[in-house]
């Protein structure tokens, strides 16, 4: 189920091309397609409670839908001037290979293009092979200069 959200303005996204039976929503994607799409992305998989405190706090979401499934997302995260970092790229394998990942990538530079208000430091971690689509749409490595770095946390019951 998408949940449809108002960002608060209209987003001027360039012409995104997607093949036919395929729709794209400015939508933050409901809680269960969001865990499903990680998991069979091969994402980490989340747990129900932290996407239940995170997904509301998308600076901007899009997902694509085939017929009324949900089988794509992206999401852009972040202070909405300075920094934005794209995250939870997510095509279900059975749709990948039609250029649904770039059109949602594409879709989430596009909102960034018209909304930042001078200058703004975008940022993604790709997993796997998707460095490749990342650097066709004109990102690039920051090493050596910067390093990638995570620290995961939990709350102990």
């Amino acid at each position: 189920m998408v949940t449809e959200r108002t960002f608060g303005y209209t987003a001027r996204m360039r012409h995104v091309d997607l093949p036919a039976g395929y729709v794209m929503h400015e939508a933050v994607p409901g809680i269960e397609d969001y865990l499903r799409l990680r998991r069979v992305s091969g994402l980490m998989p989340r747990t129900a409670a932290a996407a239940q405190g995170g997904l509301p706090n998308s600076l901007f979401a899009v997902c694509v839908l085939h017929g009324t499934t949900t089988v794509g997302m992206g999401r852009i995260i972040g202070d909405g001037a300075l920094f934005m970092h794209i995250v939870d790229v997510a095509v279900d394998p059975e749709h990948q290979g039609r250029g649904l990942g770039t059109s949602i990538t594409a879709a989430l530079l596009s909102h960034i293009e018209g909304h930042v208000p001078a200058e703004v430091y975008v940022s993604l971690m790709a997993n796997g092979d998707a460095h490749r689509l990342y650097e066709r749409l004109g990102f690039s490595p920051v090493t050596p200069e910067a390093r990638g770095m995570a620290l995961w946390t939990s709350r102990t019951s």
